[in-house]
């Protein structure tokens, strides 16, 4: 990067400090992290937009915390200032006049801050192309914390003066002394507020032929939640945010959360023929996410029933079986992300018209003998 570049993404970026942060931290934004130095203060140059900022403490022994995240979205010029507090092992907000001083100061504090990493921001754009600051504030928890182990309390006080089971050996399964353990949950405000589907899958009313139909088609879930948002591209702005939640935030509650909305969209047949430009964007989304998924977490996927694979193979057989004619974008889309899996993972999708085996009738002999 030459020197007037360096000077434009400068003046155009904003700079975030943080302050008195222990050495030897994790400490990343977006899809870098670093261990941080004795001089480190923060991050220069970040382009404006909504980005990840997270950290895990270090102990002297080595022993990381479990690691914690925020969203924010950087306007052109803003200085962000947090400072570390020792106490608690978090980043917390510092007086405005601080602000105004370490941003009057920027240039003579250049030396201490690190340069946003340019070269991994077409990932992080691909990965976070739907996201907006109304959405954020609307998913984050209230704290604004996405951390990947939260403290978890009984849901009331009887819950720790529930009797205990007796002293002695165990003599079944049901003796184990289970439904004495309290009921723990993390706090409201630690939760992320994520949408949530109908209590019921199908329209109230419905008879027992729609009611199967409502079983095989999640139409009608993806548009109940859709409406909770102000518009339906948001929904798939929602998997994008539980994505990023488990991929730098690593929680474990975000990643079921993308599971689950993954197999909505690869479920709902109907909405195809209502807003295939949605489906367009879900196959651009999902593209950027593989790419990105770690390798761990793709072997549990495929070792347990494979959620990625057999939603996209229903996918892909409702598109080659639909009744209406598709539009170049979602044709094109398909298209390459087929490819694209293919090279990849080694993923072939053929007769999708043939019935999977598993899904057959079965021909049961009923004669006696």
């Amino acid at each position: 990067m030459d020197q007037d570049e360096a000077m434009k993404l400068y003046l155009n970026g904003a700079t975030a400090f943080f302050l008195d942060i222990p050495s030897g931290m994790e400490f990343g934004i977006d899809m870098m992290s670093w261990a941080t130095g004795d001089k480190f203060k923060g991050i220069k140059m970040i382009p404006p937009g909504i980005h990840f900022v997270y950290y895990s403490a270090t102990d002297k022994y080595g022993n990381t915390a479990p690691r914690c995240g925020f969203f924010h979205g950087f306007k052109k010029g803003e200085c962000l200032v947090k400072k570390w507090d020792t106490n608690n092992e978090m980043l917390v907000d510092v007086p405005r006049l601080e602000i105004v001083q370490y941003k009057t100061n920027i240039l003579y504090f250049d030396d201490c801050l690190g340069p946003y990493p340019y070269e991994e921001l077409p990932k992080w754009n691909g990965l976070s192309s739907l996201l907006t600051e109304n959405l954020i504030n609307r998913l984050c928890p209230e704290t604004k914390l996405i951390c990947s182990a939260m403290e978890l309390f009984p849901t009331s006080v009887n819950e720790n003066t529930k009797k205990r089971r007796k002293w002695g050996p165990i003599r079944s399964e049901t003796d184990v002394g289970y439904e004495h353990l309290p009921k723990l949950v993390p706090k409201e405000e630690n939760k992320i507020r994520f949408t949530e589907p109908p209590e019921c899958h199908y329209p109230p009313g419905s008879s027992l032929s729609e009611i199967t139909k409502y079983s095989l088609d999640t139409t009608y879930i993806l548009d109940n939640m859709a409406e909770k948002h102000d518009s339906k591209i948001d929904l798939l702005a929602e998997l994008q945010f539980s994505y990023i939640c488990f991929l730098l935030g690593l929680s474990y509650e975000s990643f079921e959360r993308w599971k689950k909305l993954f197999q909505l969209f690869c479920m709902s047949k109907d909405a195809i023929a209502q807003d295939q430009n949605f489906f367009a964007k879900f196959f651009i989304a999902v593209r950027y996410q593989l790419e990105t998924i770690p390798e761990d977490f793709l072997v549990d996927i495929v070792e347990n029933n494979n959620v990625i694979y057999n939603g996209l193979k229903e996918l892909f057989r409702t598109l080659e079986t639909c009744d209406f004619i598709l539009e170049d974008n979602l044709k094109d889309g398909t298209i390459q992300i087929k490819r694209f899996l293919l090279q990849k993972f080694g993923w072939e999708f053929n007769g999708l018209d043939e019935e999977d085996e598993d899904e057959a009738p079965v021909v049961v002999d009923c004669t006696q003998d």
